[in-house]
């Protein structure tokens, strides 16, 4: 069974959802270091917890978790030579 996703999960899903994306495969993940994991099918993110939100909608509004390399059929779901996200 799945656990259940946390707040910051589900509120990362509704910015993608907002934004007419695919919001499967995004995670959020408060560290005890006061910040935000966002995972991403193409990448990967760390925020302050203070404001996340804001600079995660900047940077999904930038492609900064877009795949770099279009899928193809045969490859479905992959983002291209393991590249994307923020690096």
């Amino acid at each position: 069974m799945t656990p259940p996703a946390s707040p910051e999960t589900k509120l990362l899903r509704n910015l993608v959802r907002l934004h007419g994306r695919d919001p499967r495969g995004f995670e959020a993940e408060r560290l005890p270091n006061g910040r935000v994991r966002v995972m991403a099918p193409c990448g990967a993110a760390f925020y302050p917890y203070e404001g996340w939100t804001s600079s995660f909608v900047r940077h999904l509004h930038q492609g900064f978790f877009d795949s770099r390399h279009p899928t193809t059929l045969s490859d479905p779901g992959r983002c291209g030579s393991g590249e994307g996200g923020t690096g």
